[in-house]
């Protein structure tokens, strides 16, 4: 099991969106991760708070996401409940015990920290291996937990696919009179993706500011 975080899921649903960190290929990245964890048969879990950060930035199409979401045999939707909220109070007890309440993500705003922990105590709630997010605050929580976290930049791409090229060898005879000779046209190549618009991962006001005051 695993859980992608808001940065991440845009890219996986919106491939033209822009990644929040510049990479090669960003698309051929994700769409490896997708089939990777297809075919390992993975369940990715999508935390509550990931897609209503999600929601607002699919405006008005987030009725036709939702269907895809609903429908999808990988997808799954969790909600922050009573495990996910005895992990995130055993997360700041122990970040408190070391003398800062922010934990490793010593620069992030308090009341974005007690956000992203929603993520990543949902993520330890619910057992997953790996938290895929390109948020360095995330990535910060998931590390003091003890949870992988792997961005943009750490995934891999997809094998390159190598056509055998056969070259045929032809016995040349003394060329008569009208025969003619036809040489092998060169293979067509592919063309590089074009450049991407729009932005994944960007985080909404109202995300940043819900929650309890600082204290």
């Amino acid at each position: 099991m695993v859980v992608f975080d808001n940065s991440i899921f845009c890219l996986t649903l919106h491939p033209d969106a822009k990644p929040r960190s510049s990479v090669d290929r960003p698309k051929d990245r994700i769409q490896h991760l997708v089939n990777t964890l297809r075919d390992n048969k993975e369940i990715v879990v999508i935390p509550a708070p990931v897609l209503s950060e999600f929601l607002v930035f699919a405006g008005t199409d987030a009725p036709e996401y939702l269907v895809r979401i609903r429908e999808s045999s990988t997808l799954r939707v969790e909600p922050f409940d009573e495990r996910a909220a005895i992990e995130l109070a055993d997360i700041e007890i122990a970040a408190r015990t070391k003398g800062n309440k922010r934990g490793s993500a010593t620069t992030s705003e308090w009341q974005k920290v007690k956000f992203d922990r929603q993520i990543v105590a949902i993520a330890k709630a619910h057992g997953a291996k790996v938290i895929y997010s390109d948020d360095p605050d995330i990535k910060s929580h998931g590390t003091d937990c003890g949870i992988t976290v792997l961005g943009l930049a750490d995934l891999p791409l997809p094998p390159a696919v190598q056509e055998e090229l056969f070259q045929q060898e032809t016995t040349r005879e003394p060329k008569q009179s009208g025969q003619e000779t036809i040489a092998p046209g060169a293979p067509d190549e592919g063309s590089a993706p074009g450049p991407t618009a729009g932005e994944a991962g960007a985080e909404t006001a109202e995300a940043k500011t819900k929650g309890e005051p600082n204290k």
